[in-house]
């Protein structure tokens, strides 16, 4: 069950950008071309791609050494709250997959497009 809605959110993802890239492509250029498609559509596959992966990144723990350190350093007056510094990667916990899934599909359906156009 859990696993179906997720790949709901995965679809309805998709399916609003792809429908944001065609609207979005009729307002700067005035019509709906292939290549126009695949120009605007790329913005978006680098944008959840590249949130994807720096989320991906924090999550996973990379930079919990360096906040430590550095809000250690700076609460240096208070030795009680030495004890109750949380990780980053407990702070952002923001969930990757959906952005790096939805992502990829844009990225393949981009690819079909590019192939098509030339």
């Amino acid at each position: 069950m859990l696993e179906q809605f997720k790949r709901n959110k995965i679809f309805s993802l998709t399916t609003a950008t792809l429908l944001l890239t065609i609207i979005l492509s009729l307002l700067f250029y005035k019509e709906i071309s292939l290549l126009h498609f695949i120009n605007i559509s790329f913005y978006f596959c680098y944008a959840y791609i590249s949130i994807g992966i720096l989320l991906f990144i924090v999550n996973s723990g990379f930079f919990d050494g360096i906040s430590y350190s550095f809000r250690k350093l700076l609460r240096r007056n208070n030795r009680e709250e030495e004890e109750e510094i949380t990780p980053l990667s407990e702070i952002v916990a923001i969930p990757h997959s959906l952005l790096l899934k939805s992502g990829i599909i844009l990225v393949f359906i981009m690819c079909i497009g590019l192939v098509i156009y030339y």
